[in-house]
């Protein structure tokens, strides 16, 4: 997905959860276009990967925490 589609996505999420040091960092709407970028999209123009999708909310890297977060448990 390039930079485009990227922010064409994460323009339509209430929340960005992100996978930050030892924590969460959480951003919620309005998501500025140079916060979808910093978090997102990689140097090379795309999609940073794993990118949760999940409903209006994206969740930006893996951790037990970090989905539990997302998924309110």
């Amino acid at each position: 997905m390039d930079r485009a589609a990227t922010l064409a996505l994460a323009r339509g999420a209430r929340t960005l959860l992100v996978k930050s040091g030892d924590g969460i960092l959480r951003l919620d709407a309005p998501l500025a276009d140079a916060d979808i970028v910093r978090h997102l999209v990689h140097e090379d123009g795309f999609l940073r990967v794993p990118v949760l999708a999940l409903g209006d909310v994206l969740v930006r890297g893996y951790t037990e925490e970090l989905y539990r977060a997302a998924l309110g448990r």
